[in-house]
């Protein structure tokens, strides 16, 4: 629907709020900007981003507050409420908005947000005095929508957006829920090397190229991935991503994989398409992931995946990849060695960029998106398609 007929359609007004907006490229972080550019096909929604950085995407107005990185408290205090490093940026940045007055409840129909406390707290204020419907999406977990200890039974919100059918699952009887994914979209992130793409020149030629990018904490278990590719002698194992456990992964892949690893630390958002499409299969070893937006950017670059066998990454990828116990780290070795044969690994590329193509993107997302903030919103739900672009 475009022209005079769309622009006379009243607006869905919503926010996203979120510390790293616009500065850091984490998985919430890449959630956001993607479902915001999603939303921008339909000519009756408007979003609005709050965050730290201006790296958004044109024609989406972003509103910045001040906030000091979360690495700079790693090593702080652990104390209730500010229980780690992120806690502590999610202060100091709902601090900032609140000093500046740069959020407008009574200019929002809707407010999208993944943190807790602060934000949390911070939204179910405005919407008591008559502000946007506070929608929680468990992009980083779903511990505080059932936690009923310490400040987690504060938590509250309108609705709850839940990234996959084990969360909808446990809240849908709690809260107003919805069941939406997160996607991909197959026309950046695709397995044809664009023209002048070649290979990093640090990984040596003829080697088989293993890609983890994941941060660096505990439970992404990166420091396992080191062991399980270090088992597989031809291959080259390349890192993207930062945190508290950089130093322990540095020194073991020096010391299992001494010429066999290239350590990127974060690398801009922009890069990661063409990082993709240089290696030959993609690791990772989380066991308990909120939903992994990794798997379908792979997926969608025709890599054959490595992943924990479970439930999440099941529904996700279905037969398009080799699920393991990644805690068995033999194990996980031969699933590697399987995936980087040509056959194999060939055949699980293509299945998984199809199955991503059969409705994981981003555009089939924030159609539902758009569904279920109407739905929380007291706005009436105008049938609207989404623009050609």
């Amino acid at each position: 629907m475009r022209g005079a007929n769309a622009n006379r359609l009243p607006k869905l007004r919503v926010a996203m709020l979120l510390p790293g907006l616009g500065r850091v490229h984490r998985g919430a972080e890449t959630a956001f900007l993607e479902l915001a550019r999603g939303l921008l096909a339909f000519p009756d929604v408007k979003v609005t981003l709050f965050g730290t950085g201006t790296e958004v995407p044109a024609g989406i107005e972003m509103i910045q507050a001040n906030c000091v990185p979360r690495e700079r408290f790693e090593g702080w205090p652990r104390i209730p409420v500010l229980r780690n490093e992120a806690c502590y940026e999610e202060s100091m940045f709902i601090m900032s908005l609140m000093m500046r007055r740069a959020f407008r409840p009574q200019d929002f129909d809707i407010a999208l947000h993944c943190t807790f406390p602060f934000t949390n707290w911070f939204l179910r204020r405005a919407e008591k005095r008559g502000g946007p419907r506070a929608v929680f999406v468990t992009q980083n977990g779903d511990w505080m929508c059932r936690a009923e200890s310490r400040e987690f039974r504060t938590f509250r919100s309108s609705a709850v957006v839940c990234t996959n059918p084990e969360y909808h699952e446990r809240h849908r009887s709690r809260y107003r829920t919805a069941l939406i994914p997160n996607g991909v979209d197959p026309t950046v992130f695709h397995p044809a090397p664009l023209a002048g793409e070649t290979r990093d020149p640090r990984i040596p030629v003829g080697m088989k190229v293993v890609l983890m990018v994941s941060a660096m904490i505990a439970s992404k278990r990166v420091a396992d991935g080191v062991r399980a590719v270090a088992g597989a002698p031809d291959a080259f194992l390349v890192i993207a991503g930062d945190g508290p456990e950089r130093e322990e992964v540095r020194q073991l892949a020096a010391a299992l994989m001494p010429g066999r690893h290239l350590l990127l630390g974060s690398v801009h958002r922009a890069t990661m398409p063409a990082l993709y499409r240089q290696a030959d299969a993609f690791l990772h070893m989380s066991q308990d992931e909120p939903f992994g937006i990794v798997y379908l950017e792979a997926a969608a670059s025709g890599l054959p995946v490595v992943a924990h066998d479970a439930p999440v990454p099941r529904w996700i990828l279905g037969n398009c990849a080799l699920l393991a116990n990644t805690s068995n780290t033999e194990g996980v070795t031969v699933a590697l060695r399987l995936a980087l044969t040509s056959s194999v690994g060939r055949a699980l590329g293509m299945s998984g960029r199809t199955r991503v193509l059969g409705g994981w993107t981003w555009a089939a997302q924030a159609a539902k998106y758009r569904d279920f903030f109407y739905s929380v919103s007291s706005n009436s739900h105008p049938r609207v398609r989404a623009c050609s672009r």
